[in-house]
């Protein structure tokens, strides 16, 4: 009888262990798994402090740039909430968005070309014209001068405080690009300028053009427009 009794206490604990092993993850590993996550953490943070203090004074200001502004397009709602352009940005926000979006990787793309082209004016010149080709295939607003020529050249394309708003987008986007390639340039080629033939006389021609095109094309696409409800009516 005592072993029958042994027997099935023994049967009766590999049971009970059975069973706690199929229960939810009690809160003493749940508090293992934090305290890894803040181990990781803190290693993280004195490696990021470790490489930020082997850095240039030109290089930190570099990335803070790149993080402030990442920061503020990230909390642009609770910025523009106190002004009363708030409605407007409202309306704009996933525009906006995407004009920050196209302006990083347009100038991140001709500024990839200008590091490997460093004495080429072309990335330069091509940085602005691919704006506009953007704009015409894509709807995306990525330079400030197009934005400026659809609100001087087209009829009910936009008002000033939405032109505003482009114009941060569209910086902002800009500020990031160069900054990242400046960073990247400080690495590669320590001491020297990284847009020395990025920006010159031709890049600011283009710029002109890509303004004088943009208003030549949306008055052509508003007479055309014109043209047809004319007709209709």
């Amino acid at each position: 009888l005592k072993l029958s009794i042994l027997v099935q206490s023994l049967a009766l604990q590999r049971r009970v262990a059975a069973r706690s092993t199929m229960l939810p993850i009690s809160k003493k590993q749940i508090g293992r798994d934090w305290m890894e996550f803040f181990t990781i953490l803190v290693w993280a943070t004195v490696i990021l402090i470790m490489f930020l203090a082997k850095l240039k004074a030109f290089q930190d200001v570099l990335i803070a740039i790149i993080l402030g502004t990442i920061m503020m397009v990230a909390n642009a709602d609770f910025f523009f909430a106190h002004f009363r352009i708030y409605k407007n940005y409202i309306v704009l926000r996933r525009s906006l968005f995407k004009d920050v979006v196209g302006a990083a990787v347009l100038g991140t793309g001709c500024l990839a070309l200008h590091g490997l082209w460093p004495d080429a004016k072309g990335p330069g010149i091509a940085l602005h014209l691919a704006s506009l080709a953007a704009w015409v295939g894509c709807g995306v607003q990525t330079n400030p001068l197009l934005s400026a020529g659809l609100w001087a050249g087209g009829r009910n394309q936009m008002n000033k405080v939405q032109l505003l708003l482009r114009i941060l987008a569209q910086v902002a986007g800009s500020i990031i690009a160069f900054a990242a390639f400046g960073l990247y340039y400080s690495f590669r080629f320590p001491g020297e300028g990284p847009f020395s033939h990025f920006l010159g006389l031709e890049s600011a021609c283009s710029a002109g053009a890509t303004f004088l095109a943009t208003v030549a094309h949306i008055r052509v696409r508003d007479a055309q427009s014109q043209k047809e409800l004319a007709k209709v009516s």
